[in-house]
């Protein structure tokens, strides 16, 4: 499974289908990862959660089932 960093991309399957999902690399603030999910692409109304890791990401999706589509 493909995770792009800092890219806004669309969520087409699992759950929270329909909304957008943003990672941000914080290893220089948290050591971990941001996981920013909103209603709309400019992330203005989104929830966020955390992984420490870069296999806790990839855990994240496969355990939420998303399949996103992010931009070329």
């Amino acid at each position: 499974m493909d995770i792009e960093l800092g890219k806004v991309g669309k969520i087409v399957a699992g759950q929270e289908l329909g909304r957008y999902v943003k990672v941000v690399d914080d290893a220089a603030s948290t050591g971990g990862f941001l996981i920013l999910t909103a209603m709309a692409p400019d992330m203005q109304d989104g929830f966020d959660s955390w992984v420490e890791s870069r296999e806790m990401l990839q855990r994240f999706f496969e355990e939420a089932g998303w399949i996103v589509e992010w931009p070329q």
